[in-house]
């Protein structure tokens, strides 16, 4: 399962069991444990809607982080919560064993084990979909050194000047094809912070892989290079 859809099911979940718990507490106690002692009704509701209002919160997050650009860290999360729900469920299993409740009750343990297992599932997998992911455009980041030549379905062309001394945001491109219009020397700062520089000639021609980077001219003259960005979905 792909981690981002496995979160969209945590997430949603998580969200929807929390609202229920907090619109009718006292009907969802009841149904976990049948008729309450009337003095502790309130107390019981009162308690229920602060679970909700946890597992609300829990949801939230999950789909805040849910495109986040490092798959790895999506996984992480994921199986985080993972850990967290189960930890969760086992403190409703051992209510039953400390004497604390009659039976264990059917819909959290469904509900929560069908979510860790997403979880663990998920983030031990390998598939990701490269669509979901927050991709960093460098012309809706950057509109004043990247300008659109030509696009179609294939492929996307662009422009790029830099005046001396002028750099970028961070931002990604996918698998392309540079042309390098003039001699130029620029420093490419990645996202781990570390960087390098680049001396190419006027009529390079390169092939480049996907990356994310920030580009910064440190030569003397305005760069110019045309960068022909293929299209993979």
């Amino acid at each position: 399962m792909e981690i981002n859809v496995a979160m969209l099911i945590m997430g949603s979940v998580l969200l929807v069991v929390g609202v229920v718990m907090n619109i009718i507490p006292i009907k969802f106690n009841e149904a976990i444990f049948g008729n309450i002692e009337i003095d502790a009704v309130n107390a019981a509701a009162a308690m229920r809607t602060n679970i909700g209002s946890a597992l609300i919160a829990m949801g939230v997050i999950i789909l805040l982080n849910r495109n986040v650009h490092d798959v790895n860290e999506s996984k992480e999360l994921v199986f985080s919560f993972g850990v967290g729900i189960l930890i969760f469920l086992l403190s409703i299993i051992l209510g039953y064993f400390r004497k604390f409740t009659k039976n264990i009750p059917t819909p959290p343990v469904v509900i929560l084990g069908s979510l860790i297992a997403i979880a663990f599932y998920s983030s031990s997998g390998s598939q990701v979909s490269n669509v979901n992911e927050n991709i960093l455009d460098a012309v809706t980041l950057d509109p004043d050194h990247y300008t659109v030549e030509f696009e179609n379905d294939k492929v996307r062309v662009l422009r790029i000047k830099y005046g001396p001394g002028e750099k970028s945001v961070m931002h990604d491109h996918p698998e392309s094809v540079v042309v390098v219009l003039n001699d130029q020397k620029g420093k490419f700062t990645l996202p781990g912070g570390e960087s390098f520089t680049a001396n190419p000639k006027a009529g390079s021609v390169f092939w480049t892989n996907a990356a994310r980077h920030l580009p910064e001219n440190i030569g003397a003259d305005t760069t110019d290079v045309l960068q022909i960005e293929l299209k993979t979905n």
